[in-house]
């Protein structure tokens, strides 16, 4: 499967350039981490949710500053994880260059994909919530429903994004296309698509819950506590979450826009 082989091929352009893109992303990568830290606090980073104990206006303001702080890092490890894979650009030492003009314009294509998104996924998300209220009132809400919005609304928005987004690498090149490129040239690859946002989320929640079960048991076991384990699997899941996304989208340009072979 095509959608497997390019997951696969991601994955690879992670753990084989590990230097590489520890170089990239080490430094813009701590710098969120520790943001989190500072404006959040530990328990988030560790999933324990919202409390309505939180909800105050300077919660709403770290989650504001947090947010800037994460899209600001991201961006700064995209732009050169792009331009390493696609240009061979090496980084030199653990500060990768930062380019503002780029970061805004990658910035604001994925905004306008992420409005687009967000308008299929209401219409579509009303649709699945009447079917699942269906579901839930004859059954109760379980995994019947988590289906129906994950088949109705997820995997649309998931293949619309990224046929979207298979252009967006070119601006970190310097090489901005038209905002419906992506699009054309991955014409005829919904099928793939479909696969490939399967697989990555089948994946995270393997990792996701796989990792948190073993982490509770030896930390637990060994340990007596699991909370700093839980912390360190949290950062390294957001970690390789992070490397593996922008390496799909570094894959879809090279096949789909230059035209190379995925190997």
């Amino acid at each position: 499967m095509k959608g497997l082989h390019i997951f696969l091929h991601s994955v690879r352009q992670v753990t084989g350039n590990l230097d590489s893109a520890l170089r990239i992303s080490a430094l813009p990568f701590a710098i969120q981490v520790l943001a989190a830290l500072i404006l959040l606090g530990p328990d988030m980073m560790m999933d324990s949710g919202f409390s309505p104990d939180t909800a105050n206006i300077g919660y709403f303001g770290s989650v504001a500053l947090n947010l800037v702080v994460t899209i600001f890092t991201s961006l700064w490890i995209a732009i050169a994880w792009h331009r390493f894979v696609l240009r061979n650009e090496v980084p030199q030492g653990f500060v990768p260059s930062f380019a503002a003009p780029r970061s805004l314009a990658y910035f604001g294509r994925s905004f306008v994909i992420g409005l687009l998104c967000i308008a299929v996924a209401i219409p579509l998300g009303v649709v699945a919530g009447v079917i699942a209220a269906g579901l839930s009132g004859a059954t109760g809400p379980g995994l019947g429903s988590m289906f129906i919005l994950f088949v109705l609304v997820y995997l649309p928005v998931a293949v619309i994004s990224y046929r979207l987004s298979t252009a967006l690498p070119g601006i970190a090149l310097d090489e901005e296309r038209a905002f419906s490129a992506g699009w054309e040239a991955t014409k005829g690859e919904t099928e793939t698509f479909f696969v490939l946002s399967v697989i990555s989320v089948v994946a995270f929640f393997v990792l996701s819950f796989g990792g948190s079960f073993l982490l509770s048991f030896l930390g637990t076991l060994v340990l007596g506590d699991v909370s700093i384990l839980s912390f360190a699997w949290n950062v390294a899941l957001g970690w390789m979450m992070l490397m593996v996304g922008l390496s799909i989208l570094t894959t879809l340009y090279g096949h789909y826009i230059e035209k190379r072979p995925l190997v």
